[in-house]
């Protein structure tokens, strides 16, 4: 069940991961300093590529970039798991949170300002969007050994922590009032997934080069 590499992987599919974090807190700090008065810790992230921000175009083209080297890696992913179903799962679910990802921001972006309706369509794609990566790290935890199998394991169970949190947070805030840590919330969840990505791509190439 574990990743095999029985074709070699070009390199730099697997350092995407690493430029994408790379660039997500360069757009990230950026954008955030740009628009006046926002809150990293407290506002969401798609505040900096909501419709009408003066943002969104940077935020918007960066995350792009970033986006297509995701998907880059996840065929990467596909492709070092040779005959093995899970790391092909893995790497279609890598695959599908970028391209979700781009689809809720290129069409259904929120409105600046605005607190978007929990069933809106971007609200749901980009739950659609978490929901891959954070099965794309379960999964991969069924697939990794060793050191790569706690971490899969460890930052899924740290979600639930801070999901909680968030939660008993919110309680006393009123309904079209966002929590306060939402933005703290959103920025560790993204940050420790391309952590994860990046930990899987450092694991990728040391199985690539062991197998040689």
């Amino acid at each position: 069940m574990g990743v095999v590499t029985p074709v070699t992987i070009p390199p730099k599919m697997m350092i995407g991961p690493i430029r994408e974090l790379l660039l997500y807190l360069t757009t990230d700090r950026l954008a955030g300093r740009l628009l006046n008065g926002y809150s990293f810790a407290a506002q969401s992230m798609s505040e900096l590529s909501a419709a009408d921000a003066p943002t969104r175009s940077l935020v918007v083209s960066l995350n792009l970039i970033a986006a297509l080297r995701m998907i880059a890696f996840g065929v990467g992913v596909w492709r070092a798991g040779g005959q093995a179903l899970l790391p092909h799962i893995t790497g279609g679910l890598l695959i599908g949170n970028a391209a979700l990802g781009l689809i809720a921001t290129f069409f259904f972006p929120t409105r600046f300002g605005e607190r978007p309706a929990f069933g809106s369509p971007g609200v749901i794609i980009m739950f659609l969007s978490v929901v891959c990566f954070v099965l794309a790290m379960l999964l991969g935890a069924a697939a990794l050994g060793s050191w790569m199998r706690v971490l899969s394991i460890a930052i899924p169970a740290s979600y639930v922590l801070l999901a909680i949190l968030r939660l008993a947070t919110a309680a006393s805030f009123s309904a079209g009032q966002a929590a306060p840590l939402v933005g703290a919330q959103e920025r560790t969840m993204v940050y420790s997934f391309l952590l994860w990505a990046m930990a899987l791509a450092i694991h990728l190439l040391q199985s690539s080069r062991g197998g040689r």
